[in-house]
């Protein structure tokens, strides 16, 4: 039965007939009772497209996360099979491995929770994988198994929810107090980027008013109002007639002039706070918003290392787990098949440091030579001399330590 003779026949004894009061219980197609949440509303006017600082949050975190490498683990020893293929070169027919992850935790960043559909062939083989509209997607659980289910709502002229268990869907929520609501972070940052927009827009208020060099006149006594209206005009006839070169000023009138800044020092501090809570919602280091007033590495690299376990650990974890839990059997996690995502891939030392590293490891035989070579895409040595571990000569065991006989 292939994935739509599916849905329909899902839907045909899914579909609530009635939807009553939210939040109370639905009878489903005669067989089972869901709990429903009350639908909540989260402000997301803030978008990728008109939000500068969430651009440049979410693309850190979306193209870290597409850069490291998923493969497929038999205890130690990677696999490269149908499935291994699938996940880590492409999911479906019309992503790579990198588009398919850098728009799954872009889904998760700014809707707060990301959802992949698991297509099935005839066989009940994973065939590809979809990433869902997370706005037509929400998470209900059902009463007596307290079972999780997704209510997925079709477009066009078939809206119909129709129900989906939870095996057929990679979840990924952003932050969630119950397992499956997730957080919505940028309705979190909503009232912050309301304001920094409100500040921007009245900057650009003031701009356009062309308030920039001005010049204040200022007379020795109070002026009618065609008194004043007349010394303008010949104020300002004279200032034209010169260029401003020569001005001419009677009865002890004096003029000054008043320079404002077309930006506001305020705007600076607004922005500056703005990018710091940006950063601390979405758990980012300040100097990658481009905040760098606090930044104190001794090198790049100890400022990737804080990047990648404060802020990459715990989505890396969540995506490993997913996708051990909803595309490997039980059998197969016991029989010790895993998912890793290669955090390190991002960990680029200086050369220097990497080559000081890598003749530790091969001193100690962590790594071969050939290994070594793969690292920097080159060929192994011919003959098999560089597959074998090495070790020092000036090495010996504790064991052997202290013995007669041992050099």
């Amino acid at each position: 039965m292939t994935l739509t003779e599916r849905y329909k026949q899902w839907r045909r004894q899914r579909i609530i007939k009635q939807m009553t009061a939210i939040g109370a219980n639905q009878q489903v197609g005669g067989v089972m009772r869901l709990v429903t949440k009350p639908r909540r509303w989260f402000r997301t006017d803030y978008t990728l497209y008109n939000s500068e600082l969430l651009f440049a949050a979410v693309s850190r975190l979306a193209n870290a996360l597409a850069c490291m490498p998923v493969q497929l683990y038999r205890n130690t020893t990677p696999l490269y099979n149908e499935l291994n293929d699938l996940v880590s070169c492409a999911p479906n027919p019309n992503m790579s491995a990198f588009e398919f992850f850098r728009a799954v935790e872009t889904c998760r960043d700014t809707a707060g929770s990301a959802y992949v559909l698991k297509v099935l062939d005839g066989q009940g083989k994973i065939s590809r994988l979809d990433i869902l509209d997370p706005t037509r997607v929400r998470p209900v659980m059902e009463e007596g198994s307290r079972e999780l289910w997704y209510e997925i709502t079709p477009g066009g002229d078939d809206n119909l929810p129709m129900y989906l268990h939870n095996w057929y869907i990679l979840h990924m929520p952003f932050l969630t107090s119950d397992g499956y609501t997730a957080v919505n972070p940028v309705s979190v940052l909503y009232d912050t980027l309301s304001y920094s927009e409100d500040i921007q827009e009245f900057n650009r208020d003031q701009l356009k008013d062309g308030v920039s060099a001005s010049i204040v006149l200022e007379a020795p006594a109070q002026l009618g109002e065609e008194q004043r209206k007349k010394t303008v005009e010949d104020f300002l006839k004279t200032y034209k007639e010169t260029s401003g070169a020569i001005l001419l000023l009677e009865s002890g009138m004096t003029a000054k002039t008043m320079n404002l800044s077309p930006i506001d020092s305020k705007l600076l501090e607004v922005e500056k706070i703005t990018r710091s809570k940006v950063a601390m919602v979405y758990n980012l280091p300040p100097h990658l918003l481009g905040d760098y007033a606090s930044t104190s590495y001794a090198s790049q690299e100890q400022g990737m290392l804080e990047f990648l376990s404060l802020t990459m650990r715990a989505p890396v974890r969540q995506y490993e787990q997913e996708l051990n839990r909803k595309l490997l059997t039980a059998a197969q996690r016991r029989s010790g098949l895993h998912w890793v995502i290669d955090m390190e891939a991002l960990l680029l030392a200086d050369a220097a440091t990497r080559a000081d590293v890598e003749m530790k490891e091969v001193r100690t035989g962590t790594r071969t030579i050939d290994e070594v070579r793969a690292g920097h895409n080159r060929a192994p040595y011919p003959g098999g001399i560089g597959k074998l571990p090495l070790a020092s000569r000036d090495l010996a065991p504790l064991a052997l330590a202290g013995k007669e006989g041992v050099q």
